[in-house]
């Protein structure tokens, strides 16, 4: 997908997104409904910073949201619930790797009339439940005591399944075939653990609300990301949780276009290879595989040889065309799912690999090295050699060892430079 694609998928979303600065809570970025749901103009809502527009409880709560966005991981997100006028709205927030706040905004008012009606009477329920199931909202009550779920048709048709195979009827609500262990069953079992730890949570009192993300397999065979919220809304006399009462949505498309906007921050628009920032958010998890694995940790770091009088002689272009021809062939290099290639800036890239041992390290690194100067690329000016090549420095480590990714850099590129003064067209390693 290109970059005018990728915007357009995004402002077609029903929610908010944006990028603000984590300090002064200033737009970056945004989407047309951003705009649409905060009710300014694209001019307003590129000078206004977001503090700016609620009052001083929510402004603060806000700026402790954003504090604490900055001293969370990515993947952690935070919540800011908040009503404008007659209207709800909820901000998901996230820290980006660069350290800017990522948003998307929801209007949660259709769900809040939900569980506001439910506690007035049923018969409003009734009323809106043509909305809640032209809207494809599933509804659930749980009664923990009796491991027993009552749910909505949306609850199970929004996972493509047949209503009839999964609920005791046809009515508004109506039982789920083996309750809890129907749901356990059809959610990813990577995610079953912590759902299940943030309900008990919720049930012993720990926690004002439950909500979660997981993954549920469809009648289609498909994982579908779920958004699900709930909130014990009975207890005996002794605070046993009876029941609780939630909804759940159906947030895969959200979370396809998070994965987008992902990749196009964490790729090299030119070559398509992983960038600087996405290679040093790898190298912990490149560290646990290696250790896992019992395997030598390789970071081959390799420069094209006089690649600026190529560009003076050639062309930017053939420049730009022969990076994307270097990358291609580091590419169909890889040959585990574990390792990773990159474009780390102009004429460098790198390639994190894990091996058995050190001899095949170099082998692999030296057949890098041949099938990039077998593009045939002529170099007129290149000193060692009539065709383009490059130098190379690799470092091999034991997986106890692997734990300074600056240290590994810096030591790659000494020997990135050590090839480079011995005549190019050379790996070095350590």
């Amino acid at each position: 997908m290109n970059e005018a694609d990728l915007l357009k998928l995004i402002n077609e979303q029903p929610f908010g997104i944006a990028e603000f600065t984590a300090k002064s809570g200033h737009y970056l970025f945004f989407n047309e409904k951003e705009r649409l749901l905060r009710c300014l103009s694209r001019h307003q809502l590129q000078a206004v910073c977001v503090f700016d527009l609620f009052d001083e409880d929510e402004r603060d709560t806000l700026k402790k949201l954003f504090a604490q966005c900055l001293k969370s991981s990515a993947k952690q997100a935070h919540f800011f619930d908040y009503k404008k006028g007659n209207r709800y709205f909820q901000m998901r927030l996230v820290i980006s790797d660069n350290g800017n706040i990522i948003s998307t905004l929801t209007d949660t008012t259709d769900t809040h009339t939900l569980n506001a009606s439910y506690l007035v009477n049923q018969e409003y329920i009734k009323c809106l439940n043509d909305a809640v199931i032209a809207a494809n909202i599933g509804c659930w009550d749980f009664y923990p005591q009796e491991q027993r779920i009552v749910a909505n048709a949306a609850w199970v048709t929004q996972k493509k399944y047949k209503d009839e195979d999964f609920r005791t009827s046809n009515e508004l609500f109506a039982d789920v075939v083996d309750g809890l262990t129907r749901w356990a069953s059809l959610v990813h079992p990577d995610d079953l653990d912590a759902t299940v730890e943030l309900i008990e949570k919720h049930l012993n009192g720990d926690s004002d609300i439950y909500e979660a993300q997981f993954r549920m397999k469809s009648g289609d065979g498909e994982w579908i990301w779920i958004h699900d919220v709930g909130k014990v809304f009975q207890r005996d006399k002794d605070g046993v949780a009876i029941r609780m009462n939630g909804v759940h949505l159906d947030i895969t498309k959200a979370r396809k276009l998070e994965a987008e906007i992902d990749w196009v921050s964490m790729t090299d628009p030119l070559t398509g290879l992983l960038n600087r920032r996405k290679f040093e958010s790898l190298f912990d998890a490149s560290l646990r595989e290696t250790v896992k694995n019992n395997k030598i940790f390789g970071f081959l770091f390799l420069d094209v040889d006089h690649f600026k009088k190529y560009n003076d002689i050639y062309g930017h272009q053939a420049g730009d065309d022969l990076l994307v021809a270097v990358g291609k062939v580091l590419k169909q290099s890889l040959r585990r799912s574990g390792d990773h290639c990159f474009r780390l800036g102009g004429e460098e890239f790198g390639i994190v690999f894990n091996t058995d041992d050190k001899q095949s390290a170099i082998s692999f690194s030296e057949l890098v090295k041949k099938n990039i100067e077998s593009l045939f690329i002529p170099h007129k000016t290149n000193t060692a050699s009539e065709y383009v090549t490059v130098s190379m420095g690799l470092v091999t480590e034991q997986d106890y060892k692997v734990n300074d990714l600056s240290r590994i850099y810096k030591e790659a590129d000494e020997l990135l430079y050590k090839s480079k003064e011995n005549g190019r067209n050379i790996l070095s390693c350590n």
